[in-house]
């Protein structure tokens, strides 16, 4: 009987070991030079489940339409006097766009974001600054924590020079953003998805947003030419050692979702150095306003340009064996490149110099 009592007990520990409700912590989020492949389904037949203890999500059928590519680098590879407090950044995709984060011992926020666009008329750059910080997880993340957050977004005023199909050109822009969000971890459990399963904590997070849009017309400001309220639920599955939300959910006023967003991949530990170095070719060099990389693309999945001190300035995702980078932007000078495989590793490393 009391062997039969044992086994009984060490079955049962094993079954709560395998669905154990867990902690996310500041070491829970990714580090510097560790790269995110985010798959979109935008066909989704996945459901957010259920809250409560011990739950299970079967998220195995989510199917990858598009890629976005997310590189987390320091501070000081992207600086910005905006987001002082910042010490990690979000690189998203090729372009210059970048997330600025602080993650420490009591949470991870984002103080903004920054990023160049071209309405038609040059590019043009773009920062939305966040007062107080915006709150994206409270450490320890923990079942049933809650917090509110109410903060502004400012996006100082920038050239827009173009008729959006008014009759005239409208001069500059400024906006403004009043949100108010909540965030509950109203769940922990199990979560299966084509990555694999993993032990969660889902967090739902409310968000309520106004939107004021001025324009600058005829010599002086016009405000709240436009204006808009939005209300959004979404869904966050958060597990130890990943970096980064397993998938994220966004629905509709209707509660249909709208938007799904998975992990493709684990991302590595670091970046590493590989010693059979893939080939590549840089032409012209020196080059002027545009660079030629020709590498094998089906080993290479990214490549970084960085500047003399050695901070990333570029990320490109590699998509065919030639990849053309504009360097237009870029002063004279010595910079340097990495070839990034698909599981972090540095393939090659080079130089290549800007002579206008």
């Amino acid at each position: 009987m009391k062997k039969s009592l044992l086994f009984v007990s060490a079955v049962i520990l094993g079954a709560l070991n395998t669905n154990a409700q867990i902690t996310i912590t500041t070491a829970d989020v990714a580090a510097p030079t560790k790269i995110i492949y985010q798959a979109n389904d935008t066909m989704p037949t996945v459901s957010e489940g259920s809250f409560g203890i011990s739950q299970t999500w079967n998220m195995s059928a989510l199917n990858n339409h598009t890629t976005d590519t997310m590189t987390f680098i320091g501070y000081s590879w992207a600086p910005n006097t905006n987001f002082p407090s910042s010490n990690l950044v979000v690189k998203q995709g090729w372009q210059n766009n970048f997330i600025y984060l602080t993650n420490s011992a009591s949470g991870l926020t984002a103080q903004g974001s920054s990023g160049t666009t071209d309405f038609g008329v040059g590019p043009v750059t773009i920062n939305q600054i966040n007062s107080p910080s915006e709150i994206l997880m409270n450490f320890p993340g923990m079942y049933l924590n809650s917090t509110t957050n109410n903060y502004m977004t400012n996006t100082p005023a920038f050239y827009f020079g173009i008729d959006p199909g008014i009759g005239f050109v409208i001069d500059s822009v400024r906006q403004h953003s009043e949100v108010k969000k909540t965030i509950l971890v109203d769940a922990w459990g199990s979560l299966t998805t084509p990555l694999g399963t993993y032990n969660v904590l889902r967090a739902e997070e409310t968000v309520v947003r106004y939107d004021t849009t001025d324009a600058y017309l005829f010599g002086s400001w016009n405000n709240a030419i436009l204006t808009s309220a939005d209300s959004t639920t979404g869904y966050s599955w958060w597990a130890n050692g990943v970096g980064f939300p397993l998938v994220s959910i966004k629905l509709d006023s209707l509660s249909n979702i709208k938007q799904t967003q998975w992990l493709l991949a684990l991302p590595a530990v670091g970046i590493n150095e590989q010693t059979n170095a893939t080939e590549v070719s840089v032409f012209p060099n020196p080059a002027q306003n545009q660079i030629n990389f020709k590498v094998e693309a089906t080993k290479v999945a990214a490549i970084q340009v960085l500047d003399i001190a050695g901070r990333m300035i570029d990320f490109i995702v590699v998509s065919g064996e030639n990849v053309a980078v504009n360097t237009s932007m870029l002063s004279n000078g010595v910079y340097s490149y990495a070839l990034v495989s698909k599981d972090n590793a540095i393939l090659n490393r080079g130089k290549f110099t800007i002579a206008k």
